[in-house]
C-alpha cells in the first residue's frame, strides 16, 4: 500500500462538501495491469481482462437501477468502465474527477509513493482534494440520477468529505456503491454485497 494514503481521507474530512442531491452512485474503474503489478498508473493504461469482466459485471448489476447519466473520469481505465456502466444511457466526461496527477512518480512502484508529498510535475494532496470535490459537485448538478465512474483516490476523498467510513471491500475495483443522505447524514451501500 502507498505511504500516507489514509491521510488523504483524513485531510478530505476537513473539507465537508454540500451536494445538490441526496443520492448518487459511484464505481471505481475495473482492474488494470498497473493495479495488478502495483505501479503508479499513467492516464492511458487500459483495463486488463479481469477489469473488463469487472466493468461488465458492474454494468449488469446497475442495469436494474435507475441511472439517467454516467459521469466518468477521462483516464482510459475509468472512461472504458464508464462506457460499460452507461450502456445505452448518456455519458459525459469530467476531468476534475480524474485520479491525482503524480508527475515523475508515474510508472514507479505504488508502495514507494507518499500521498502526503507532491511529486515533481504532479499536484499536491490539497489540490487533488479540491479538484475532486469540485468535480463531484459539477457531476451532481446534472438533473436526475447520476453514476460517477472514477478512481480509488477520488473515492477516498468523497468518503472523507461526506463522513462515510471506508471499507476494504468498497475499494475493490468496479464495486458499485450507492451514496444516500438521510437526515443530513451520508451512508454508503456496496450494491454487490446486499
Amino acid at each position: 500500500m502507498s505511504i500516507g494514503l489514509d491521510d488523504l481521507t483524513v485531510e478530505a474530512a476537513k473539507t465537508p462538501v454540500e451536494l445538490a442531491t441526496d443520492r448518487f452512485y459511484f464505481v471505481r474503474h475495473g482492474q488494470t495491469a498497473g493495479n495488478a503489478s502495483g505501479i503508479v498508473q499513467v492516464p492511458t493504461i487500459s483495463l486488463d481482462e479481469t477489469g473488463e469482466a469487472q466493468a461488465a459485471a458492474a454494468a449488469k448489476l446497475l442495469a436494474s437501477h435507475h441511472i439517467d447519466l454516467v459521469v466518468a473520469s477521462p483516464f482510459k481505465r475509468a472512461f472504458d468502465t464508464g462506457v460499460a456502466v452507461a450502456g445505452d444511457r448518456p455519458m459525459t466526461v469530467n476531468p476534475n474527477i480524474a485520479e491525482r496527477l503524480f508527475g515523475d512518480c508515474m510508472n514507479k512502484p505504488a508502495s514507494q509513493l507518499d500521498w502526503r508529498k507532491t511529486a515533481p510535475g504532479g499536484e499536491s494532496m490539497d489540490e487533488f482534494i479540491h479538484r475532486t470535490l469540485v468535480g463531484l459537485r459539477q457531476a451532481l448538478t446534472w438533473p436526475g440520477s447520476i453514476a460517477v465512474v472514477a478512481h480509488g483516490g477520488n473515492l477516498r476523498v468523497i468518503c472523507g468529505s461526506l463522513g462515510v467510513p471506508l471499507t476494504e471491500t468498497c475499494l475493490v475495483n468496479a464495486t458499485p456503491l450507492l451514496f444516500e443522505r438521510d437526515a443530513g447524514k451520508w451512508r454508503m451501500t456496496e450494491l454487490a454485497r446486499q
